[in-house]
């Protein structure tokens, strides 16, 4: 709970019990290995889609579309868990960076302390989504979803600017007990992303 891991391409995995954030870097290829879940029987196309027609069969080919060294590792822990790393905290917030270690994508977990105000700045633009509480995003009024009809409006998802970011988004936690909390999610090109535990001396941008 509140902790991460950076999942390689071609490397089998599966949502577990809990509740996941996993934001991606953009694909347009995709293999399910699980044909069934929850007695629901997923197609032999689920797994070979995007597979050249004359190779769909071909279960050697299917196979090699893993990354075998990856997903044997033997200390994939350690090279791929991801713990939360503080980035900035104060009486009013708690930044942690809960993605990072990689070459594509990064994201920080922001929680505003019950009834306080943070101008949160940073160097480059994002996404973000809030999973918890309610109060004010800039100049929008924005709360957590929660049950949502299809086609309903929801105040919970917000683009930031590179601009934005730099002059400061000011977040009002406008409850008086519970925490209101924010996921933001970045490309690969925030100065200040963490390099793979263990690899401190990394110079890369992105890890």
């Amino acid at each position: 709970m509140g902790t991460g891991w950076y999942t390689a391409p071609g490397v089998v995995h599966a949502p577990g019990s809990y509740l996941t954030y996993e934001p991606q870097w953009n694909a347009d290829v995709n293999s399910v290995y699980e044909n069934v879940c929850r007695n629901e029987v997923y197609p032999y196309d689920f797994l070979v889609e995007n597979c050249p027609h004359d190779r769909k069969r071909d279960v050697d080919y299917v196979l090699d579309l893993m990354d075998w060294e990856k997903n044997v590792d033997p200390h994939y822990k350690k090279h791929y868990f991801r713990p939360p790393i503080t980035a900035s905290q104060d009486d009013r917030h708690i930044e942690k960076w809960i993605v990072y270690g990689n070459d594509y994508i990064a994201a920080q977990e922001l929680t505003v302390m019950p009834g306080q105000t943070a101008t949160i700045k940073g160097p480059t633009a994002y996404g973000c989504i809030i999973v918890q509480g309610y109060g004010q995003f800039g100049a929008y009024q924005a709360e957590a979803a929660g049950t949502l009809r299809y086609g309903q409006p929801s105040a919970d998802e917000y683009f930031v600017s590179e601009q934005a970011a730099r002059e400061g988004v000011t977040i009002v936690n406008r409850s008086a007990c519970e925490p209101m909390v924010i996921l933001k999610h970045f490309g690969p090109n925030h100065p200040q992303t963490p390099p793979p535990p263990g690899d401190e001396t990394s110079d890369s941008r992105a890890r």
